[in-house]
C-alpha cells in the first residue's frame, strides 16, 4: 500500500484532484466577494490557483521527503539510541565478568605464591632432615618448620614407640596444641582406617578418643607411612577458617598440604632410624651393646685433646671377667654370653652420660671417665667390683656361680700423653691386679690394691 501511494500515478491523480477542489474553492469565495476590476479578479484569481496548485506539489517534492526523512532520522535515532543502551548494558556485563575474573586471577596468584612459599619451605624441612644426625635434632627441626608451614594453626607429631603400643608425643607447635602426650592406637580414627581422618564439626563428626575433652574449631589426623611402615601421626588443629574459603575448602586444603608434609617427615625419620643403626651396627658391640673398640679409641683421641686444652684429667678402667674359660668349659659358650651381656648392663648402670663404657675384646671392658680425677676413678671401679659380685646368673635353670672381676686404673695425663699409652698404663695396672690374686683394683704406677 506504501508503494502504490507513493507511485507517480498517484501523485498526478492528487494533483488534478487538487485543482479541482482548488477552483471550486475560489469560485465559491469569489461570488460571495463585490466585484472588482476584471484585472485585479483574474490576478487574483490565478495566484490562488497557482499557490492552490504548488501546494501539493511542494508537499510531496520538498515537504514530504523532507518528513520522511525527520522519520527515518527519528526512527535512527532511537535504533542509536536502543544500540547505545544495548552497548552500555554489555559494557558493564563485560566489566562485571572482567572484574570477577580479575580477583578470580587475584586469589589464584595468591594460591600460587603460597603454594611455591610452601614447597620452599617442604623443600628446606627436607634437606635439613637430611643432614640431621640424631632422632631428637630431626624433631627440633619439625617442629620450627611447622610452625611456619602451619602459622595459624596448633598441631604434634606422635610417633609409635618400639613397643607399638603407645606413640608418644615428639613434637608441638602453635597456642593450642594437644595436651595428650601419648596414646594407644586404637584411640585414632585415621589409624584405625589407614587413611586421613578430617574432623569439620566436634558436635557432628566423629572424633578420636584422644582429642574428645578438648574444643577446637576442626582437626586433622594424618597416618605417617614410609617403606609399608607406620611412623604415627601429625595432628593438626585448626586455629580459624579462612574467610575466602569455606570450611571444607580450606579443610581440604590443609589435608592436601598435610599430607605432603607427612610424606616427607616420614621417609625422612625412616631413613634416619636406619642410619641410626646402621651407625649402632658400626660402633656398637651387637652382643653386650656397648660401644665397640674402634669407637673408643676414636673417642678416646678426641677427649684427649678437648682434656688438654681445658686441662681436666681422664679416667680409664680396663677390666677383665675372672676364670671367664671356667664358664665356657663348664657351662658352654651360651653361658659365657650371659656374663658378658650382663656384665654390659652393669657398667651401663654405673656410669655417667659423659662415660663411654666399651667391649676391648673377649671378656675385657674398658671404660673411659672425661674430667674424673684418679680417685674418682679408682672409687668407680670398685663400686663396679662389688656390683659384679652381687650378680645372680643363671642359665638353663642353672646357677652360674658367683662371677668376679679384676681392674686396672689409670688416668691421663699422668699416666700416658696419648690414649695408646694411658689404655696401655691401665692394661698394665689390670695384669698386676690378676697377679695379684684377682677381684680387685689396681692403680697404674702401684702395685697395691684399692
Amino acid at each position: 500500500m506504501a508503494r502504490i501511494l507513493q507511485s507517480p500515478v498517484w501523485t498526478l491523480i492528487v494533483i488534478a484532484f487538487s485543482i479541482f477542489i482548488s477552483e471550486t474553492i475560489v469560485m465559491a469565495i469569489l461570488s460571495f466577494l463585490p466585484p472588482i476590476s476584471s484585472q485585479w479578479s483574474e490576478a487574483l484569481l490565478d495566484s490562488t490557483f497557482l499557490l492552490i496548485l504548488l501546494s501539493p506539489m511542494l508537499y510531496y517534492l520538498v515537504f514530504r521527503p523532507l518528513l520522511l526523512h525527520l522519520k527515518e532520522y527519528r526512527e535512527t535515532e532511537q535504533a542509536l539510541h536502543k544500540v547505545k543502551e544495548e552497548l552500555e548494558y554489555k559494557v558493564v556485563e563485560r566489566t562485571s565478568e572482567f572484574q570477577k575474573a580479575n580477583e578470580q586471577l587475584t586469589v589464584w596468584a595468591k594460591e600460587l605464591e603460597q603454594y611455591n612459599h610452601e614447597n620452599k619451605l617442604l623443600s628446606q624441612m627436607v634437606d635439613y632432615l637430611q643432614i640431621c644426625v640424631t632422632s631428637g635434632e630431626a624433631y627440633a627441626t619439625i617442629t620450627k618448620m611447622l610452625v611456619q608451614l602451619f602459622p595459624a594453626d596448633s598441631g604434634a607429631l606422635f610417633i609409635f614407640k618400639a613397643s607399638r603400643n603407645f606413640l608418644e608425643v615428639m613434637a608441638v607447635w602453635g597456642d593450642a596444641p594437644p595436651k595428650a602426650q601419648m596414646f594407644m592406637p586404637d584411640e585414632c580414627w585415621a589409624l584405625r582406617r589407614g587413611q586421613p581422618h578430617t574432623v569439620e564439626n566436634i558436635s557432628l563428626d566423629m572424633q578420636c578418643q584422644h582429642a574428645q575433652d578438648e574444643t577446637f574449631t576442626g582437626y586433622l589426623c594424618m597416618p605417617m607411612m614410609a617403606h609399608g611402615e607406620t611412623l604415627g601421626i601429625l595432628h593438626l588443629r585448626i586455629g580459624k577458617y579462612s574467610a575466602v574459603q569455606n570450611a571444607k575448602q580450606y579443610l581440604d586444603a590443609k589435608q592436601r598440604l598435610l599430607s605432603n608434609v607427612g610424606e616427607r617427615i616420614a621417609l625422612a625419620l625412616s631413613n634416619l632410624k636406619l642410619r641410626e643403626t646402621l651407625r649402632s651396627l658400626s660402633i656398637r658391640d651387637p652382643l653386650t651393646g656397648l660401644f665397640n673398640r674402634r669407637y673408643m679409641e676414636e673417642f678416646l683421641e678426641i677427649e684427649l685433646s678437648r682434656a688438654e686444652r681445658k686441662k681436666t684429667p681422664i679416667g680409664v678402667i680396663m677390666i677383665d671377667v675372672d676364670h671367664f674359660k671356667r664358664f665356657n668349659d663348664t657351662f658352654g659358650h651360651k653361658a659365657g654370653d650371659i656374663v658378658l651381656q650382663e656384665l654390659g648392663v652393669l657398667m651401663q648402670r654405673h656410669i655417667r652420660k659423659s662415660d663411654i663404657p666399651c667391649r676391648y675384646g673377649g671378656e675385657e671392658f674398658i671404660l673411659i671417665l672425661p674430667e674424673a680425677s684418679l680417685e674418682i676413678t679408682a672409687q668407680r671401679a670398685e663400686r663396679l667390683r662389688e656390683s659384679a659380685k652381687s650378680l645372680q646368673l643363671t642359665h638353663e635353670q642353672q646357677s652360674l656361680g658367683p662371677i668376679s672381676i679384676s681392674l686396672g686404673v689409670a688416668i691421663f695425663p699422668d699416666n700416658g700423653l696419648t690414649g695408646g699409652s694411658v689404655v696401655k698404663a691401665a692394661d698394665a695396672a689390670l695384669y698386676t691386679a690378676k697377679q695379684a690374686g684377682r677381684d680387685r683394683v689396681c692403680v697404674a704406677g702401684t702395685v697395691s690394691s684399692v
